[in-house]
């Protein structure tokens, strides 16, 4: 091959690798696992609702396994959310940042640049997939939906959807926890809410006979909510969520990312996934608050 043949080949080669994302990383084989290593110079900005226990909370105390929030003083982020993004940031051998921000805010902020990624227990939903790109899932169990209401409540001895014929029921605002409510016949569907704290105010204040959770975080919110009762479906008798999983969210744009993310999260084991859920779910079940 001529000198100016591979001169040219050589533009062409560094005309590729300027065109490609900016998240730099490479892949290197230690003992049979995939390492993946992200060249930043700064943390990655992770963004977290911290109100949905056990996928994520705040705490005002620090721990051997919270994060600070960046963006609040003298608080923690703590569940599920927290324990996998370190897992990956370790794999990627890059530094994480955890952004509070309020749920209706996360895909905004994502795609304007104010966050790398959003690790809030987020389901990959077709309307969200529009917006933004998903990894592979990481959540420990399937999603499995229930509903509280309150112990004095008629409906608090339901045990199928069907028995919620007429009842008001309000969700979160943008979440599958006020998607699914219309699964139910004959619903009154109050309009959604900002927040979950804000469900749970409609609940106990007698605004809504009942407010949808995912089942993994029930027990933790009734200890913060005694006079709730929770509603659970044998299966195949509930919900049907209609997504993938819970993913990390990435700006489509970030196709090398999503990859170095994919290719961590497939170095975390199943038994650790269930673990870490079960641990979290312990941890937030004894906490004083989980919103």
């Amino acid at each position: 091959m001529g000198k100016k043949m591979k001169l040219a080949l050589l533009f062409v080669f560094a005309g590729i690798v300027a065109a490609v994302s900016a998240w730099a990383f490479f892949f290197a084989s230690r003992g049979g696992d995939v390492v993946v290593s992200l060249k930043l110079d700064r943390p990655l900005r992770v963004g977290m609702e911290c109100a949905f226990a056990p996928y994520n909370w705040e705490e005002d105390k620090a721990s051997a396994t919270n994060v600070p929030i960046r963006n609040g003083k003298g608080v923690y982020a703590e569940g599920y959310d927290v324990q996998i993004i370190k897992r990956v940031a370790k794999n990627l051998g890059a530094e994480i940042e955890i952004h509070k921000v309020a749920w209706e805010n996360l895909l905004p902020d994502l795609n304007s640049g104010k966050l790398d990624m959003v690790v809030s227990g987020m389901a990959d939903t077709e309307a969200r997939r529009k917006m933004v790109a998903f990894s592979d899932i990481y959540n420990a169990h399937p999603a499995d939906y229930s509903i509280m209401t309150r112990k004095d409540s008629r409906y608090a001895d339901g045990s199928t959807l069907a028995d919620f014929y007429n009842a008001r029921m309000v969700g979160q605002k943008d979440s599958v926890l006020d998607a699914v409510i219309d699964q139910i016949y004959g619903v009154k569907h109050l309009p959604p809410i900002e927040s979950i704290p804000q469900m749970f105010e409609h609940l106990e204040e007698n605004r809504a006979d009942g407010i949808v959770i995912n089942t993994e975080s029930a027990q933790a919110y009734l200890k913060e909510y005694p006079n709730m009762a929770v509603v659970q479906f044998a299966r195949n008798e509930g919900f049907e969520p209609g997504f993938t999983g819970i993913c990390v969210a990435v700006r489509k744009k970030d196709t090398k990312l999503l990859e170095a993310i994919n290719m961590a999260l497939s170095g975390i084991s199943t038994k650790t996934r269930l673990e870490l859920i079960d641990q979290m779910k312990a941890k937030a079940e004894k906490a004083d608050k989980v919103m």
